[in-house]
Formats: structure tokens, sequence, C-alpha cells
């Protein structure tokens, strides 16, 4: 299971991949491959590279039911929490053109890749000291494009900066609870006695 570094291991995973994998001599310039927040779209536009936005994140309600997990020391810890993230990956270019060759290069390249496992996911951290993911994690990267409504009210706090982009959701992405589940004290001994035994015969005396 995944701990609270997940979510910023899969944006940062991501868009390393699209940076080492996509084709240089696309750009008119040296790119720049950023991680945005919302305001970065007007604050520090990317004139030439590709950026990435986490705008969404959900429970995924199809694989909501989890038991509680067993340590192999015998702990049980709480459920995980099922985490979609949903991504919006922007390629920019100062020629249309050219910025619908890459965005078709990006489509292509992550669907190539779309299982992305645990030792690529650990290493886009900044910090490293302890693993977003298990060493037998993966996540999925699946093309979810949204309803018309929903794309028109993420880009109308954008207007100014409209770009064709592609909407990713990355999933499952299993949150660990650091909450130990008390089970109260192991059983060690069992004792079967419900009361005495009446050893007097049948029809005796009272």
């Amino acid at each position: 299971m995944a701990n609270h570094l997940a979510i910023a291991a899969v944006a940062k995973t991501i868009l390393k991949m699209v940076e080492d994998h996509c084709p240089r001599d696309e750009f008119a310039s040296t790119p720049t491959f950023a991680l945005y927040a919302g305001h970065d779209f007007a604050a520090q536009p990317v004139t030439e590279g590709f950026s990435l936005l986490v705008w969404r994140l959900s429970v995924n309600t199809a694989v909501r039911s989890f038991s509680a997990r067993r340590e192999p020391d015998g702990r049980k810890r709480r459920p995980p929490l099922p985490v979609d993230v949903s991504m919006l990956l922007t390629a920019w270019s100062s020629e249309p053109e050219r910025q619908l060759r890459l965005t078709g290069w990006a489509l292509r390249f992550l669907e190539d890749n779309a299982i992305v496992p645990a030792a690529l996911l650990n290493q886009s951290l900044s910090r490293r000291t302890v693993p977003a993911f298990r060493p037998d994690e993966a996540i999925e990267l699946m093309l979810d494009a949204p309803s018309l409504p929903d794309y028109l009210g993420l880009w109308d706090k954008f207007r100014s900066r409209w770009q064709t982009s592609l909407t990713y959701v990355a999933r499952p992405v299993l949150l660990e609870s650091d909450i130990v589940l008390d089970e109260g004290a192991l059983v060690e001994t069992r004792d079967f006695r419900h009361g005495q035994t009446d050893t007097r015969a049948p029809g005796g005396p009272a």
C-alpha cells in the first residue's frame, strides 16, 4: 500500500516520463517541464514544453471495499483509501501545429506505458527517504475525458490560456492508514468448562 507521498509521486513520475522520452527536435527552444498549480497558467506560463496539473482527487468507489490489512508481525491496519488522481497534461508551443504533434506523441506514449511500477514511481520524489509505494505495487494511467460541461468549467478559470489538453486518471492509488487496530490480547488457553458434571445415578435421591 502507498503512503501519503503517493499522489505527489504519481504526478512527478508522469511528468518525468514525458520529459525523458519526448522528441526534443520538436521544440523551437529549450523546453520546460513543469508541475503546475492552478495559478501557474497565468503566473508562470510555459512557452515550450509540457505542464501537468493535478486538478481532481476522488475516491474510487469501484474498489471501495477493502478489509483490514495484516502486517507480517501480525498487527492489523485500517483498510486503505483507494484514490483516483486526475491530471491535466498540456503540450505548449509557439506554433499550433507543433503543439498538436507533441499532443499526439503524448497520447501514444502514455498509452504504450500505461502501467507504471513502484520502482519508477519511487524515483521521482524530491524526498526519497521513505518510498511512496511498496515494491509490488503499480498504478494504471487511463485517458479519461470529463464531460464537456466539466471540461469547460475547468478551463473557465484559465480562459486566457486555453490550450488543447489531455485528461488522465491514475488508479488505484491505495493510501495506507497509520492506525493499527486494537484486537485485544492474544488467546493463549482455551477452557471448555461450562459447569459441574452431575455424577448422580438416574432416579437416585435428590
